[in-house]
């Protein structure tokens, strides 16, 4: 079968960081790989003017999309498009958000819906529509059987993944160029694990996994990052350091192949804490960036919201990575209720620490979270759009103008040229002319994005690579057990 795999672009009202941070769609990569025996062909419209060329010369038979929250209505928008073209093709729609709302997706432009962990599925899928069979012996998925949305039972594949097939990389070589973190350009994307094992309530990622975590074979892992072309690698792991043992067992197989790349990954402060031993060796072999969840100045803020952790142990862990060379990409919360005063106790605190990378997110009920179901009633919008952690999507204490003046203030204040050349990362931005223009530029572009991040945007306004349709909220359709 001919199989077109599409990752939809972001557009207005969200506001997202593309030039900051924007990498490959791993999980089209691992459906590429699992389709080996069919005809298969990869879209990004992040790229990509629209998506009508594609669908035009290809020809597909299927067209599976993906989507986080805020993709949904760009995924709908392009599944209209491959029905407008041919009403014969399948189409599929999977991802983050399918996983967990997979309601939102019942709609006449979808044809099936996988949830979870998607490679296996879709590949068992395709094997039925071949040979035009009925797919209700796969599990995992909804799929449309005389005009209602028929569910095929549960799935979890999480504890397969060392059976996955290594990503298909081949299938985004003209796009590889594009993909960045910071100044890391091209940067590749893997991961070593899948779920999480703590249960923060604003978090949905336990619940998309089904509440399991599995680690792969540090062996595999170290083989696969072998063959990444990119010198920089993004971990897209929740938790690297949990696992001691096992970070400790790739850091050797890593330093045994010889892989010479930098790294970037995420980790919460305690596990950073009592992996402090290892973090010579991962500096050794390339670690540069670490994603340190310190969340608020004012730790007891956080229990509500089921975060265990310790301002001496976030502390700890910062002094740690800085100690070593590691640069700690600081990420808090900017809660609804801040006040100016809570702005600048924020900024304070960044200095007090003397961390230069941060990242500040507003506190969002991310759809499928457990703070989504019992904040419903408080949301001011149900436009998945703005569910990007840069709009508040709960009333604000200092009206949305104000706040979002405050978040621009308090990254200019935070990324300033003149803070950087007193705070001195490990890793510092580069400063040969060129890309010290550029890095003023998007600098400027994302605080203007922030600033005037309260004003809508105009009606009708193209969504990105799929022409102008809005249908308004997704509103399911008739739904049935089989």
């Amino acid at each position: 079968m001919k199989v077109l795999l599409v990752k939809p672009a972001l557009g207005p009202p969200t506001i997202a960081a593309g030039e900051v941070t924007e990498l490959e769609p791993l999980e089209l990569e691992y459906l590429a790989a699992a389709l080996r025996d069919h005809d298969v062909e990869l879209v990004d419209l992040r790229y990509d003017r629209s998506i009508e060329p594609a669908l035009h010369r290809f020809q597909p038979d299927v067209v599976g999309v993906t989507a986080l929250s805020v993709q949904v209505e760009n995924a709908l928008a392009i599944l209209r498009a491959a029905r407008r073209l041919d009403e014969r093709i399948v189409t599929v729609v999977g991802g983050h958000h399918a996983t967990l709302l997979p309601h939102d997706f019942q709609r006449p432009e979808v044809d099936v819906i996988v949830c979870g962990e998607g490679a296996f599925t879709f590949a068992e899928l395709l094997h039925r529509l071949e040979r035009g069979a009925d797919p209700s012996d796969v599990p995992g998925l909804w799929y449309r059987r005389h005009g209602a949305f028929v569910h095929t039972g549960a799935r979890n594949d999480i504890a397969r993944i060392d059976e996955l097939p290594v990503p298909d990389r081949e299938i985004t070589r003209r796009y590889r160029h594009h993909y960045i973190h910071f100044w890391w350009r091209p940067a590749g994307l893997m991961r070593a694990s899948a779920g999480c094992q703590y249960r923060c309530a604003y978090c949905p990622i336990w619940k998309a996994a089904g509440g399991r975590w599995t680690y792969r074979d540090p062996e595999r892992v170290a083989d696969e990052l072998a063959g990444i072309p990119e010198g920089f690698v993004y971990f897209a792991d929740d938790n690297m350091f949990f696992d001691r043992d096992r970070m400790a067992a790739l850091a050797r197989a890593i330093r045994e192949r010889g892989i010479r790349k930098e790294y970037f990954l995420f980790s919460r402060a305690d596990a950073v804490v009592k992996c402090g031993d290892l973090l010579p060796l991962w500096a050794e072999i390339g670690l540069r960036q670490v994603f340190l969840g310190l969340e608020a100045v004012d730790v007891e803020a956080l229990k509500p919201l089921n975060k265990r952790t310790h301002a001496a142990t976030n502390e700890a862990a910062v002094r740690l990575l800085m100690t070593h060379g590691i640069d700690p990409l600081a990420s808090f919360m900017v809660f609804p209720d801040f006040t100016v005063a809570d702005f600048d106790r924020v900024y304070d605190y960044v200095e007090r620490l003397g961390v230069y990378y941060c990242e500040y997110s507003v506190l969002t009920p991310a759809p499928g979270s457990d703070l989504y179901d019992r904040s419903r009633e408080q949301l001011t919008t149900d436009d998945y759009r703005r569910y990007d952690y840069m709009h508040p999507v709960l009333p604000t204490r200092l009206g949305e103008r104000e706040f979002f003046r405050q978040l621009a203030r308090l990254y200019w204040r935070t990324y300033s040229p003149f803070r950087a050349a007193r705070v001195r990362p490990s890793t510092p931005p580069p400063v040969t002319l060129g890309k010290l223009a550029r890095n003023l530029w998007v600098g400027l572009r994302m605080y203007r994005r922030i600033r005037n991040g309260y004003r809508m945007p105009s009606a009708g306004r193209e969504l990105p690579g799929v022409g102008n349709e809005h249908p308004g909220p997704p509103q399911p359709e008739a739904v049935r057990f089989a």
